[in-house]
């Protein structure tokens, strides 16, 4: 899968320190890798040469520059402030982040006070930063918000909030609530970022300054997209029975062990791989499990079973099954269904791959919610 990534070109000398290079960055959390990726970038920068300050509230104006850089830096149309409280003796990088991201219609008018005030030194609340990152994507259209006992309808974020839950930017803070008002850290503003960026791919036009191309005129070819990444890989390991090479049994008693790996693209997508250290020639079955490590037996199973030719004379054969299961062991939440895609297996090297997507929506399981559960697989012969 292929995502485009928005074109950067910096107008000035960015610090680019590597977020392992931050010591208040710690590699194990979630924010960890879209720091680094944002500072590559040129997104952001930390806020010493070896601070990035992540638990840091994230203010409005300064959101607004890092979507400005992400853009290439484009010069505003008009250098005349439309906003009392935005003027050019300011940050001149603020300044004109601000005056595009008005021109551009990122900052809407419900972006601002009763006085027609952007207040760029506020802290960005999680209902603000959605309006700014769905209106950067193109304002597309989304299911609503019910889910949500604190988000109305009618409230001007709505649509935005259901955008970025459906496209896995964020979620609730709980099952029920998304507490609109909460403000944003650095370290949350780059992980949004990174998800938005990366899955939407969008950057927003500044008003055309330039005239049509003459008839004929050369087309500019479009750059390649590049490799989507993963936002975060998880890994784990488990148990793996040998299947045999001829067909002949089913098990043997020697236990193997098996290692997994879940690419996690969305909160609604994502790849799992399991590795055994012998060649796959049989029917079996694939789990990987997700346990609560502070609610034992609270988790979630994500099953793969595969008929093969090699069990022609030992069960019935009907051709070929390929069976994906998803059960939620908590009972909590309802559940959607999933699409599951085969992956490109290595049978001799002992990895079968299947790729996971839930339908967009609300109510359903998220990836996201992931933090501190326990990962494991288990290959058997189980049918």
């Amino acid at each position: 899968m292929k995502k485009k990534l928005a074109a950067l070109s910096l107008a000035l000398t960015l610090l680019t320190v590597p977020a392992a290079a931050f010591t208040d960055v710690d590699e194990g959390l979630y924010y960890a890798a879209p720091i680094a990726w944002a500072v590559e970038q040129g997104i952001t920068t930390g806020t010493t040469e070896t601070t990035f300050s992540p638990d840091v509230l994230c203010t409005r104006g300064q959101i607004i520059t890092f979507l400005w850089r992400a853009a290439g830096s484009p010069e505003p149309q008009s250098m005349d402030s439309p906003y009392a409280d935005v003027v050019s003796s300011m940050n001149q990088e603020f300044y004109k982040a601000i005056l595009w991201a008005g021109e551009t219609g990122i900052i809407g008018p419900d972006s601002l006070d009763a006085d027609g005030c952007f207040a760029p030194g506020a802290p960005c609340t999680r209902a603000v930063t959605m309006g700014f990152l769905w209106r950067y994507a193109g304002s597309p259209a989304a299911g609503d918000s019910a889910i949500f006992t604190d988000v109305s309808p009618e409230a001007n974020y709505a649509q935005a909030v259901s955008w970025a839950v459906e496209a896995g930017i964020t979620e609730g803070t709980a099952e029920t609530t998304f507490s609109p008002d909460e403000p944003c850290t650095r370290g949350q503003i780059a992980a949004f970022l990174y998800r938005c960026l990366n899955d939407s791919g969008h950057v927003p036009e500044s008003p055309p300054d330039t005239a049509p191309a003459e008839p004929g005129a050369a087309s500019v070819p479009e750059e390649p997209d590049e490799d989507f990444r993963p936002l975060r890989t998880l890994t784990g390991v488990g148990k793996a029975y040998s299947l045999g090479l001829d067909g002949s049994e089913f098990t043997s008693e020697e236990v193997y062990e098996a290692e997994v790996s879940v690419d996690i693209y969305s909160g609604t997508e994502a790849v799992l791989t399991i590795r055994v250290p012998f060649p796959l020639f049989q029917a079996c079955c694939y789990t990987v499990r997700f346990d609560d490590s502070d609610n034992p037996g609270e988790g979630y199973l994500f099953t793969y079973l595969r008929w093969d030719e090699a069990f022609a004379d030992i069960i019935p054969w009907e051709g070929e099954h390929y069976i994906h299961r998803f059960t939620n062991t908590t009972g909590r939440q309802s559940q959607a269904a999933v699409i599951h895609e085969p992956g490109e297996d290595d049978r001799m090297g002992g990895v079968v791959t299947w790729r996971v997507r839930f339908p967009e929506g609300r109510g359903g399981f998220s990836f996201n919610r992931l933090e501190g559960y326990q990962l494991s697989c288990e290959v058997n012969c189980t049918l």
